[in-house]
This record gives C-alpha cells, sequence and structure tokens, in this order.
C-alpha cells in the first residue's frame, strides 16, 4: 500500500510539475499573487505562524518539523479579472471622448502548485515546493486609448518558483529552516508607438524569459499550547533578460523603426512575513503582516542592440515605494456524521506600491481588499481544502504620469479613472499523508 502511494505520489508530481513548467501569473499586490495554498487563501493568507500543512514550504518551511508522517499536496487556482478605463477625453485622440469606456480582456489563469514534506529525524525535516509569486496578465483592446503606454495593449510577467527547504528543531518549541529558489520569469510588454500622423501605429513588443536565483530563512516558534510566532523572509530575486526580442510591425527603415534585440535587468524585491496563531479547542485565530521591498526598482531600463528611432535605450519610470499588506483569517472545526469540517474565512489588505506618476494600464492600480471563505474536509489520509476569493480593487485616477505623457495621435497626455476591477479567485488543494 505504500508502495503505491508513492508511486502515486510521484506520478501526480510529473503531471503537477508539467503544468507549472509553463509559468503562470499571479494576482494581485503589484507583481505579487498569494495563491500558494488553498487552505492559507480562505484564511486571509494568515498562515505565517500556523504553518501546519505542506504548504507551510512556501509560507513557512520551519513549520514542517512539525509534520511528523511524509506529505504531499497539490493545488491549483483560477483566476478571472475584469476592469475598466473611463477616459476624461484631454488627450484629444479619435474615439478618446469624456466619459468613453474601454474594458480590459477578460481573462482566466489556471495556477498550479505542488509541495512534498518528509521528516528525515527527530530533528531534520525537508521540504520541496513549486509554486508562483510574481505575475501580470493584461490585455486591451487595439482602440484602447492607453496603448501608447508601456504595456497598453498587453502585460504579461509569467513566473515559476521552484524551492527546496530544509528545517531544523532545534528545541522542542523552536523551529528555523533556510532554503533556496529558483525562478524561471516570461516576460512580455506590447505596446503602440506613434511617429507621426502621416506614419501608421507601430505594434512594439517586449519578449524573453530568464532564470534567477534566491534564498529564504524562516523561524517558527511555540510560544505556549495556543500560541505560535513565525517569521519568514525571501531575498530578492535578480532576473537579467538578455537578449529579449524586439518586435516591429510594421518596420518603417527610413525612420529607424526595424525589430532588433535588447536587454533588461530586473531586481523583483525581497520581502517578508510575520505571523501569530492562536487556538483554543476547535477555533483557530491567526493574523499576518507582509513588507515588500518595492522600492528597489527605480525603472524598467532596455538597453537596445541596435539604435530604434534613434535611441539606444527606452526607460520606463517605476519609483516605486514600499508596501504592506495585511491578513487575519479564522478557522472552526464542526462534526457532520462523524467527519469533521474546517470552516475558514479571511480579509486581508493590500497597500498598492504604485506612486500617482507611476500609474498605467499594466496591472492593478489600487489598493487590495480580499474577502476568502472556504472549508476542509478530511477522509482518511486525504484532506482536500478549497477556497473562494473575491478581491476589490479601489478606483485610481491615471493623471498623466510618466505613463500618460507619451507620444500619441492627440498630442496630450492620456488621462482618466481606472475602475470596477473585480478579481474571481477559486481554488483547492489536495494533501495526501503517506
Amino acid at each position: 500500500m505504500r508502495q503505491a502511494g508513492l508511486e502515486l505520489l510521484v506520478s501526480v508530481s510529473i503531471i503537477i510539475l508539467s503544468a507549472l513548467f509553463f509559468s503562470s501569473p499571479a494576482f494581485c499586490h503589484g507583481w505579487a499573487g498569494y495563491e500558494q495554498g488553498a487552505k492559507s487563501h480562505a484564511m486571509g493568507n494568515a498562515f505565517t505562524g500556523l504553518a501546519d500543512d505542506p504548504t507551510a514550504v512556501y509560507y513557512n518551511p520551519a513549520g514542517i518539523t512539525h509534520l511528523d508522517d511524509p506529505q504531499a499536496s497539490f493545488g491549483f487556482a483560477i483566476a478571472t479579472v475584469d476592469g475598466t478605463f473611463k477616459s476624461n477625453g484631454a488627450s484629444g485622440m479619435t474615439l478618446a471622448e469624456a466619459e468613453n469606456e474601454t474594458t480590459v480582456e477578460r481573462q482566466s489563469f489556471f495556477l498550479p502548485n505542488v509541495y512534498i514534506t518528509s521528516k528525515l529525524n527527530e530533528r531534520f525535516s525537508i521540504g520541496f515546493g513549486a509554486y508562483n509569486i510574481y505575475g501580470l496578465g493584461f490585455k486591451w483592446s487595439d482602440s484602447f486609448e492607453g496603448r501608447f503606454a508601456p504595456g497598453g495593449r498587453n502585460a504579461e510577467l509569467l513566473t515559476l518558483t521552484v524551492s527546496p527547504v530544509v528545517a531544523c528543531q532545534v528545541t522542542e518549541k523552536f523551529s528555523i529552516s533556510v532554503g533556496g529558489r529558483v525562478e524561471r520569469a516570461d516576460l512580455k510588454l506590447a505596446s503602440n508607438l506613434f511617429a507621426a500622423s502621416s506614419l501608421p501605429e507601430v505594434e512594439s513588443e517586449f519578449s524573453g524569459h530568464d532564470y534567477g536565483y534566491g534564498w529564504n530563512a524562516a523561524m517558527f516558534y511555540k510560544a505556549s499550547d495556543n500560541i505560535n510566532l513565525g517569521f519568514n523572509y525571501r531575498s530578492s530575486m535578480d532576473h537579467s533578460f538578455n537578449d529579449l526580442d524586439l518586435k516591429l510591425s510594421p518596420e518603417i527603415g527610413m525612420i529607424g523603426l526595424e525589430s532588433t534585440k535588447a536587454n533588461l535587468d530586473i531586481e523583483l524585491p525581497r520581502f517578508a512575513s510575520m505571523g501569530i496563531a492562536w487556538t483554543k479547542g476547535a477555533l483557530t485565530i491567526t493574523a499576518d503582516v507582509y513588507w515588500w521591498d518595492w522600492s528597489a526598482n527605480e525603472a524598467l531600463d532596455f538597453k537596445l542592440h541596435q539604435p530604434v528611432a534613434g535611441q539606444t535605450s527606452m526607460r520606463v519610470s517605476m519609483n516605486w515605494e514600499d508596501s504592506w499588506s495585511y491578513g487575519i483569517g479564522t478557522e472552526y472545526i464542526v462534526s457532520v456524521l462523524d467527519k469533521n469540517i474546517s470552516l475558514r474565512a479571511g480579509l486581508m489588505y493590500e497597500e498598492c506600491p504604485i506612486p500617482d506618476e507611476a500609474v498605467g494600464p499594466a496591472g492593478f492600480q489600487g489598493d487590495n481588499l480580499l474577502y476568502n471563505i472556504g472549508f476542509g474536509l478530511g477522509i482518511g489520509p486525504v484532506t482536500g481544502d478549497f477556497f473562494f476569493t473575491y478581491v476589490q480593487t479601489m478606483d485610481r485616477d491615471w493623471n498623466g504620469g510618466n505613463m500618460g505623457n507619451v507620444a500619441n495621435p492627440g498630442g496630450e497626455a492620456i488621462a482618466g479613472e481606472f475602475s470596477d476591477y473585480n478579481t474571481f479567485i477559486i481554488g483547492a488543494n489536495m494533501t495526501f499523508v503517506f
């Protein structure tokens, strides 16, 4: 039976890893998301101080020292995004009248994950995880007024992170962990270029991929029989996109608009989480706070291999700010027909790191509120966890700034309001104990 279980584990792992190889977008904070586990998501992503299932490999790997048996968890999330841009009519472009609305193309994204943990002895445990942290995916129509801004037609950052970890139970109450991370990132940034009214608009698209490397460290402390404390730190992830393709269509050689290659360095931010979990009987309450070092990137600076319209680089100013996210969650266990069902709910608030001067169409532009519910049910050695999340993004004005003051047929800055952004996320994890 144990051999059959291990064979199933290997087979399912291969399937999940094959799906993960095709990187996926994540949602919703800046370029980062929280779709790494169903139980944690249902509890408002406040899981650093609880860390009591294999998704702890991501949330707090020091917690895996308290998972006695080998475990494997396979999961997914599906996210669907809606949003609208309402023009203020100031750019002077045709069809860009005041109150004119453009809706972002509705897309659904599949985000798989897999985790494996095992206890080596009374002190050491190991774990493995494959999941998404960073990513975005936004498409606008060809007639969108903001198509001349960076990412104004399409913006995609798709990532996959693979992470092995080792944890040590230093004392009965205190554990630590260290681990490595390897991340593949695929980038696409598409917009239109305007040269002159007598020439056609030129479609511009950067695309390419890179691998980055990082590390993480964590601590887990059982302060009492009822209270756990946790801390998790992830290093920054440097990506050097060498030989990005810059494709221009149509090419206009007489003014130097021809396809070429480009290099781009991006530092995806370091971040840390701190959490507390309190349990009394059937009730558990958790709270987490996250810090994100988004200010590490001042700009996206594309270095062109050959000049384009006489320019050897294309610089997109960002000047993002560090931000904080806060989550609270609760779980209550009820018994129904001799089965324990875990009922869960949580709330999360995410600060948007984008300052007013960097507002643009490539991603979420306002603060987010995440409303989460879910449940878990165990049958023998198998536990199923499920969640539903509604993300409310606050409306945000686009008043020109770095992204709106670009060449366009109207000659004036692009401005308006991003509103009615709604994201719906469902997901599940199946966890097996061997």
